[in-house]
């Protein structure tokens, strides 16, 4: 019998709406955050993070809280650009390159997801690949270019919270 996984979802938006049902069937327990008080608060003995949020002031420093807690997976949604804009962030408050190496991000397997429920398969995909050391399964984040190549750059819509 494999181990319960406690899942923080920042953010609630649509693919927060999908993901959290879909990890209640697996049988772990997600929880859902907002605020930073929120994720302080729920990052307390979690084996994955995602963040879904493109609020400034949660997303990146919740990022930030999961990679220097030694969390087991941290996975965040965005555009190229909005992982840069974090990534500077997060180097300018401290975060090492060690740690940064262990970001997905962009998050999920690389399944050509675009709807809210499809994006929430391919993160929950990426999170059993990592727990199940198949971590190089087909990841956006080890794919070059566009994250949706068939959509003019800037027009893609973020279903994020």
């Amino acid at each position: 019998m494999t181990q319960a996984t406690n899942v923080l979802v920042v953010g609630d938006g649509p693919v927060a709406t999908a993901l959290v049902p879909m990890l209640e069937t697996l049988g772990w327990s997600p929880v859902v955050a907002t605020t930073m008080e929120e994720v302080w608060t729920g990052l307390a003995g979690v084996d994955a993070v995602v963040v879904l949020s493109h609020h400034d002031e949660v997303d990146a420093p919740a990022i930030k809280a999961a990679l220097t807690s030694g969390t087991a997976y941290v996975g965040a949604m965005g555009s190229r650009k909005t992982q840069a804009r974090r990534r500077e962030w997060l180097t300018e408050h401290g975060v090492t390159e060690a740690d940064l190496a262990t970001l997905r991000a962009p998050i999920g397997l690389d399944i050509g997801a675009d709807e809210p429920g499809e994006i929430a398969v391919s993160i929950l995909a990426e999170i059993v690949a990592v727990r199940r050391g198949a971590a190089g399964a087909g990841a956006i984040s080890g794919r070059e270019g566009p994250i949706h190549p068939d959509l003019d750059p800037g027009t893609a819509f973020c279903p994020g919270g």
